[in-house]
């Protein structure tokens, strides 16, 4: 990396602050207190500027979000920063063939969303930051439960499906021209890669990985009503399982690795956790302002933001989001109106 030059700031003939000669460790320092909103702004606003933004030590604060339906409104795509509690626009590329009724996101993980067009039975991965667009190979217009975006780095991307009407998963990767059967004894409800392993959770609770030999954990209960299961991976490299209970509780269980056996816990530490049905994950809660950490964070039926305290077993509202979450005739998701939780990513 090469050795950073100071800048001073310097006052024109006319009195005015040179801003684009502002110290470089300085505006470092600002740098990492914007959100990627503004840190795009930022970067535009001079080639000096611009210039300091390409040092990878300077990466902006990256927060939670909550990606709105879409109002086909030509400015982008409507995301709400949960810390600072406020939307956020971003553009999507080709806007118009993405929301003309064709497209709809169905997954995203580690700031790319999966898009589906039931229309032309395709999928595509896009980045809204960098404008970057994957296309995946042709699977079908038969309506999938979800898609996971399992695996999504600079050498490789995977990429699996499941059918809420029938058993296993389909499967593609980079460099990939079709998308791999692969069949299971059961419905599944999630999968997710964990420690270079495939695990996934059925409608009846058991939790598998696919290895050799195969290990299964059943789920101890049934709770069909408020049937919602789904697995996390942490930045410690934990697996938890999230368990809906009922209206408004949840429970959450620590895989242990060295006993290879599940332990309910009521504190996951710093982290919050995000759930919804196409996509979960958690984030540590540390230096984010109003984020909460040992909380889940879901949506509830009235369509209201809320985290539910795993010590204290309570639900807390945190933004009513109702009026931005009408229905749209022309904005269908293979499972109704549920929304995606959203990591920015600048690569």
């Amino acid at each position: 990396m090469s050795e950073k030059v100071p800048r001073r700031l310097k006052i024109t003939s006319s009195g005015m602050a040179d801003w684009a000669t502002l110290q470089t460790d300085i505006l470092g320092l600002i740098i990492k207190k914007l959100t990627v909103p503004d840190y795009l702004r930022f970067r535009a606003v001079c080639t000096s500027w611009n210039h300091v933004c390409k040092d990878e030590s300077y990466c902006p604060r990256v927060d939670p979000w909550l990606m709105l339906p879409p109002n086909l409104n030509p400015l982008g795509v409507q995301f709400f920063c949960i810390p600072e509690r406020k939307n956020q626009s971003i553009r999507l590329p080709t806007t118009i063939s993405l929301f003309g009724s064709v497209w709809a996101p169905v997954g995203s993980l580690n700031g790319w969303l999966i898009y589906f067009s039931q229309t032309y039975g395709t999928m595509q991965l896009v980045n809204p930051i960098s404008g970057r667009q994957i296309e995946l190979p042709p699977i079908g217009r038969r309506i999938f439960s979800k898609a996971k975006l399992l695996e999504m780095n600079e050498r490789n991307y995977i990429v699996a499906v499941l059918y809420g009407d029938g058993k296993g998963y389909k499967i593609t990767r980079k460099g990939s021209n079709n998308w791999s059967s692969v069949e299971s004894k059961h419905i599944l409800d999630d999968i997710i890669k964990h420690r270079g392993r495939l695990y996934t959770c059925d409608k009846y609770g058991t939790v598998e990985v696919w290895a050799e030999p195969p290990r299964a954990w059943p789920d101890e209960e049934d709770t069909h009503r408020w049937r919602f299961r789904c697995l996390v991976d942490t930045p410690a490299g934990d697996l938890i399982r999230v368990k809906r209970l009922g209206q408004n509780k949840f429970a959450v269980w620590i895989l242990d690795n060295e006993t290879s056996s599940w332990v309910e816990a009521d504190n996951i530490g710093d982290l919050a956790l995000f759930v919804s049905h196409y996509n979960s994950f958690s984030f540590p809660a540390k230096d984010h302002p109003n984020l909460k950490a040992n909380c889940i964070y879901f949506i509830d039926i009235h369509s209201n933001l809320c985290a539910f305290n795993l010590e204290h077993g309570t639900k807390e509202l945190v933004e009513t989001l109702a009026a931005g979450l009408g229905r749209n005739e022309q904005y269908r998701r293979p499972q109704g109106d549920q929304l995606l939780w959203f990591i920015p990513s600048l690569k």
